[in-house]
């Protein structure tokens, strides 16, 4: 019972791990583009929508993990306190370096985690083929030009 629950606490640490690269890669990539077309006229439509998804990311990955957390304490120390990567990875600690079969308790609470784990990774498929797609085919409908020169400011 312990490894098989300390082996699906780290599957979905990892699950949580991998939608957050994801999320900073659409983001990053997202923001980069926008800021390449900024000041572009016909790119308008294209640059809010990218802003857009990028407040979208934000607001997933923010429940996901406490990205302003530069040390440990900072995730106390924050507003909002712990998010669902600081309770599921002592959960894993507790289950992996403990001495018999996990409490109730502690299956209670990764049942509980892991629905959480599981609506914000559904949310995020949600934009993945929402957001990401509605955004990928209006820059095809603009076609904007793969490098932009930005304008010159006088």
């Amino acid at each position: 019972e312990q490894l098989a629950l300390a082996l699906a606490l780290r599957g979905d640490l990892d699950r949580l791990s991998g939608a957050v690269r994801e999320l900073r890669s659409v983001r990053a990539q997202a923001m980069a583009r926008a800021e390449a077309l900024r000041g572009v006229t016909a790119a308008a439509p294209l640059v809010a929508a990218a802003e857009a998804l990028a407040r979208r990311c934000d607001s997933i990955e923010e429940r996901l993990h406490n990205p302003e957390a530069e040390v440990t304490y900072d995730i106390l120390a924050r507003p909002g306190g712990a998010k669902l990567y600081s309770r599921l990875a002592p959960l894993f600690g507790w289950v992996h370096d403990g001495d018999g079969a996990p409490t109730q308790g502690m299956k209670e609470v990764h049942a509980e985690l892991r629905r959480e784990l599981d609506a914000l990774l559904a949310e995020w498929a949600a934009v993945l083929e929402g957001d990401v797609a509605a955004l990928n085919a209006k820059a095809r409908q603009l076609a904007p030009d793969l490098v932009v020169v930005p304008p010159r400011k006088e």
